[in-house]
């Protein structure tokens, strides 16, 4: 083999590994364009005409791909830049090649230099070369060719609109889910109560209770209709000739449910009802009562309401006897049962005789009206109205003795303080027919006394302060003060000028035992009862409440929040992705914010039919955005030169 036929050989396997890695290349970066098209529509829905440009344009990068990868690749067309190629990976050669294949001295030296020529093998470094450039292409088209594969068929269509693969034929196939319509076929024992099946025609949302058989109607053949109920794959069979149907049971949560027919796609919202335990009041007995003698009979009446139909009643007795700890035994009865046959409200009562029981002293008679459902599907469910307490009195709980108590110590003070009084008034009285001498003795005497009185004073001051712990009482002080400057006038036999203060400090004696409930002799204590509290007249119920569920808050309504303003500034270029977004947030708030869900239902079905939806969309971001706080943070004007 010449040098030039070794060259040329080594410039077509170069040139065929150059033309490979190029097509590997653009068939990547095509698949690879795609897939971020389809996560994109994941967080941005496309819109019609946007979706038809994905593909060209994912074509036109591979492309572009192709030819920088040839253009890259363009020395494998040149003879002389094959043979300088070979002289980079073989230096042994020292442009014996490139000379061999010069026509000006390939006849001159070409013998010579064939032997240097037959030592150097570029197939090895050909083979080297395909090595380092397919394995990078091949590993970037495996993995976006196969990512582009095991994604979901909507996300495609999502991205791509009608797809790479579509048939002709499909393509002009009108849309499979563009009709839809069904019914609700409530459970059996909603229809005994008189619920009927609900028809539906194109709708956007669907209502029902809980375990409802929701039946689906439609046209065309089933072949190719995907149908997802949440994350719960739907069977779509033929309905007779022309139509396709398929079924689901009303599940116990809001959900989406999807339908994908080629490109076309199509959600409704599933909007479940809960079948409510019903509601029990007992009218009788009104209050707990006490009895001391069991005879007679009681009356009991109770009313009660479901939502879809009353299954039946009964009031229920518990005897509690037993007075002592351990020794404390109950007896449960039921007194009799009533059905309702599916009634939504009703009225219970009953009379019966308190021997009935066969109380005793000191036992308590529970009652309660309970009420239950028809509810077959997860009941059915009992609820239990309040309970009355029945209390039969022991024979010694009204015997009783009264013993009116002690009066306080410190009542004696005040009689001495008025003795004294009483004694200054009568020496004042006789003091011009009394001896000079035996006068102020007298005066005297009484003011050894009033020491007696102003040490209990101190002593009901240091009570009060807790040894220096409180502050002082003012009316213990000035009454404290008043009976000595009484005490110094007595001293000096100024009768008249001691009585005033003590008169005072008698008064103010009597203010402070006033105001710390001190009852002196003879008048007997006020009871503080709270006859209401005791006789049960209170206002309460002991009931809570019903709960008002708390409006969106935190990173939830942050989210919520994002979507909806994402989905209204598509409601002009994509319509249907933005009534799409709106149903997911729809399924989202069912299950814990029915408010905004029918806020949103009624946006849904306002831009379904192509009216005005601003004041719904309004009440939307109203809920989500919570009340709206003004607060004044401007000045009041003034102008400058006011100013000074």
């Amino acid at each position: 083999m010449t040098a030039i036929e070794q060259v040329q050989r080594t410039k077509r396997d170069l040139g065929l590994v150059a033309g490979v890695t190029a097509a590997l290349w653009g068939a990547g970066v095509t698949f690879g364009a795609l897939v971020v098209a389809m996560l994109l529509s994941l967080l941005v829905p496309f819109s019609p005409g946007f979706r038809a440009a994905v593909l060209p344009v994912a074509l036109l990068a591979g492309v572009g791909a192709l030819f920088f990868v040839l253009w890259r690749r363009r020395f494998v067309w040149s003879v002389p830049r094959v043979a300088l190629w070979v002289e980079e990976r073989v230096p042994e050669l020292r442009y014996a090649l490139m000379t061999a294949i010069d026509s000006r001295y390939a006849e001159q030296l070409g013998e010579r230099l064939a032997p240097i020529v037959a030592k150097a093998n570029p197939g090895a470094f050909v083979r080297r070369a395909a090595w380092r450039s397919l394995l990078p292409a091949g590993f970037v088209l495996l993995l976006t060719g196969a990512t582009f594969v095991v994604m979901p068929a909507t996300w495609r269509e999502a991205a791509v609109g009608v797809g790479a693969v579509a048939a002709p034929a499909e393509a002009e196939m009108p849309s499979r889910l563009e009709v839809l319509r069904g019914s609700v076929t409530p459970p059996a024992y909603a229809i005994r109560s008189g619920h009927e099946v609900m028809e539906f025609d194109d709708p956007a949302s669907i209502a029902g209770l809980v375990g409802s058989q929701v039946d689906l109607h439609g046209l065309g053949i089933p072949d190719g209709i995907e149908i997802l109920l949440g994350e719960t794959p739907l069977e779509a069979t033929q309905d007779g000739s022309q139509g396709w149907m398929s079924g689901f049971t009303m599940p116990d949560s809001a959900v989406a449910l999807e339908l994908r027919d080629r490109q076309y796609r199509r959600l409704v919202v599933i909007a479940p009802r809960t079948d409510e335990a019903p509601s029990v009041e007992l009218l009788l007995p009104m209050r707990d009562t006490t009895v001391r003698v069991v005879r007679g009979d009681i009356a009991l009446q109770a009313r009660m309401s479901d939502d879809i139909g009353l299954g039946g009643a009964f009031f229920e007795s518990i005897v509690t006897m037993g007075q002592e700890e351990g020794h404390i035994t109950f007896r449960r009865d039921t007194l009799e049962r009533r059905g309702f046959s599916g009634a939504r409200n009703g009225e219970f009562a009953m009379t019966i005789p308190l021997a009935d029981f066969r109380l005793g002293e000191g036992d308590m008679l529970s009652l309660r009206a309970v009420a239950f459902d028809n509810n077959t599907m997860s009941g059915p469910s009992y609820t239990t109205s309040e309970t009355r307490v029945l209390r039969v009195a022991t024979s010694s709980e009204y015997d009783s003795l009264a013993i009116e108590g002690a009066p306080p110590p410190n009542d004696t003070l005040f009689l001495t303080l008025r003795f004294i009084i009483q004694l200054t008034e009568e020496i004042h009285a006789d003091r011009d027919r009394l001896d000079r001498d035996l006068f102020v003795d007298s005066a005297q005497t009484i003011g050894l006394q009033l020491r007696r009185v102003i040490r209990t004073v101190e002593q009901m001051q240091v009570e009060w302060t807790m040894e220096g712990v409180f502050d002082a009482n003012p009316l213990l002080a000035e009454a404290h003060e008043a009976l000595w400057e009484g005490a110094r006038a007595l001293y000096i036999a100024e009768t008249g000028e001691a009585l005033p203060p003590l008169w005072a400090a008698l008064a103010l004696l009597e203010e402070f035992a006033l105001a710390e409930r001190y009852y002196f002799r003879g008048q007997p204590p006020e009871l503080l009862v709270n006859l209401g509290r005791v006789r049960l007249q209170g206002t309460d119920t002991g009931y809570a409440e019903p709960r008002v569920r708390r409006p969106v808050s935190g990173e939830l309504r942050e989210e919520m929040l994002e979507h909806y303003t994402r989905s209204v500034q598509f409601l002009e270029t994509a319509p249907d992705s933005a009534v799409n977004a709106l149903m997911l947030m729809q399924v989202d708030a069912l299950r814990e914010y029915p408010d905004l869900a029918s806020f949103l239902g009624e946006a849904i079905n306002a831009i379904r039919d192509g009216e005005d939806a601003s004041a719904p969309l309004a009440n939307v971001r109203r809920y989500l955005e919570g009340e709206t706080i003004v607060r004044r943070t401007l000045t009041s004007w003034s102008a400058m030169w006011l100013k000074r």
